[in-house]
């Protein structure tokens, strides 16, 4: 609980006033049912901001429901916090009125904080809330628009994992292509996919203030061939391509983009490839022997496992797709120098 009051007092509060912030401050439905906030944030004589502590470490979700009561029985609260004084919730009653929405509109992790990482979201709600500028009539309003942004960026980040064949054509007829035949637009999504995580790469670049050195415009881009009917497919060539495989070679890309420390990195990635066998998918820069980066299984007791070899790690399984980023720099960096001085023997010997 204590570990609450120095973020009260970062907010700019009087902790040491009592009509400003009260402890076991009370909201009554009657003499009967009782209900008790940790503190209460005051303004004017009245609680404005409800905070539920609990002990560090415990599971906040338990305890939103004793939030939602206080909510409904002091009607000038505006803003719910639930907190362990590390990890912190807020909530607001954007939908109804003193009816705590579902979902917090701002969340924040201080562990997370101090290590920098922070989002301009998180900055942007945390001068909302200080004292100075925390306006209790407008919060819910402003909590809807947070709300709203989240949903909006999960989507986006859905669509950049796996366009929608409505998204795709959108795009399409913005580049001037209106009419796609079913067949063509599979094989756009890929290059749909292709071109966000090229954005995404830049976006990184260009928030670290590197360089962008764009490799791949020097190379032809491959369009789909729509001319062609569909007599010309041929389903049975080889193992079909999952997402979750695309997804991983992607994110692959990505992280070692984000990753590389020097320029001979960053200029290599451009060589990092696939390929397909069934049952497994590797990922390998220039040469898929020798410079095998790893090998990816998709469900194989987890959604995610990556083979980096013995001398990288070994095997590392998962549900989420992370975590990798150290077994991948170092396996990449060691095919980069292998490639590099073996181009270099090649050139000395003619």
């Amino acid at each position: 609980m204590f570990l609450v009051l120095p973020f009260l007092q970062f907010l700019g509060y009087d902790i040491m006033n009592p009509d400003e912030v009260c402890p076991e401050h009370h909201a009554d439905f009657s003499e009967k049912y009782k209900n008790r906030v940790d503190y209460a944030v005051l303004r004017e004589g009245h609680p404005v901001i409800a905070i539920e502590c609990k002990a560090l470490g415990a599971p906040l979700k338990d305890d939103r429901g004793q939030l939602k009561s206080y909510f409904n029985a002091a009607h000038t609260v505006k803003m719910g916090v639930i907190t362990d004084g590390l990890v912190y919730e807020f909530y607001a009653d954007s939908d109804e009125p003193n009816m705590m929405d579902p979902n917090a509109f701002l969340s924040l992790d201080l562990r997370e904080i101090a290590k920098g990482k922070i989002e301009d979201s998180v900055v942007d709600g945390l001068k909302s809330l200080q004292k100075s500028n925390f306006d209790p009539e407008n919060i819910g309003a402003e909590a809807k628009r947070k709300l709203v942004f989240q949903n909006l960026v999960q989507q986006i980040e859905a669509l950049a994992v796996t366009p929608s064949e409505a998204f795709v054509r959108l795009l399409l007829q913005n580049i001037g292509l209106k009419h796609v035949r079913a067949k063509a637009v599979v094989e756009y999504t890929e290059l749909t996919r292709n071109a966000f995580a090229e954005f995404v790469n830049l976006r990184i670049l260009q928030r670290l203030d590197l360089p962008v050195k764009d490799k791949e415009t020097d190379k032809p881009v491959l369009v789909p061939d729509t001319s062609k009917g569909d007599a010309d497919t041929k389903p049975g060539d080889g193992p079909v391509i999952t997402d979750t495989e695309l997804q991983v070679y992607e994110y692959a890309k990505r992280r070692l983009a984000f990753l590389a420390d020097n320029d001979d990195l960053f200029d290599a990635i451009p060589g990092v490839e696939y390929k397909n066998y069934k049952g497994k998918f590797i990922v390998f820069y220039r040469k898929e022997r020798s410079g095998r980066l790893f090998d990816f299984y998709e469900n194989k007791g987890t959604k995610y496992t990556f083979d980096f070899g013995e001398e990288f790690g070994g095997e590392f399984g998962s549900d989420e797709l992370g975590g990798l980023d150290e077994q991948l720099l170092k396996v990449f960096k060691a095919r980069v120098e292998a490639m590099g001085i073996k181009k270099k023997r090649m050139k000395g010997e003619n």
